[in-house]
């Protein structure tokens, strides 16, 4: 009975070391393949279509202020147009590197990483610039043992 319980502990353990760590491991195989311009490692990680899906959903959202004037609709529908191919530009291998690697374009600009946990199946890789300013987060959703990346935040 007591070997019984010392492998529930242990086992309870690995699990928690588990959960605590991979988030960060996640995350930090994305940051290098970006430094490193991996972009197999990149397509292999990010659910691109997802992370597209979910920026230009929260473009529209941030458009919808209820008005219906006709000068209204055609601003919302030039945005959601220019800022739809952006976002198809963006997020791209090519893209994320770019952002993900600030360094080359921003020198003494990088970033510092945390991990904000949103529930059991949801975690937030959440970048700090050096002067203090909050980076892009990047939202990882847990697939099997591992995570994947399947939204950012600007």
């Amino acid at each position: 009975m007591r070997g019984l319980l010392k492998l529930a502990l242990l086992a309870a353990l690995l699990l928690g070391g588990w959960y605590a760590a991979s988030p960060w491991y996640a995350m930090w195989r994305i940051v290098n393949a970006a430094q490193d311009g991996n972009g197999d490692e990149l397509r292999a990680r990010i659910d691109f279509d997802r992370v597209r899906g979910q920026m230009k959903a929260d473009l529209s959202a941030s458009r919808d202020d209820g008005d219906t004037g006709l000068f209204d609709r055609i601003g919302d529908g030039i945005v959601k147009n220019i800022g739809g191919a952006a976002i198809d530009t963006l997020v791209t291998p090519g893209g994320m590197a770019v952002l993900l690697d600030v360094s080359p374009a921003m020198p003494g600009q990088d970033l510092s990483w945390g991990v904000a946990y949103d529930g059991p199946n949801q975690v937030r890789g959440v970048s700090t610039y050096e002067d203090g300013t909050p980076g892009p987060q990047l939202v990882f959703e847990r697939q099997g043992l591992g995570w994947q990346m399947v939204g950012l935040r600007l």
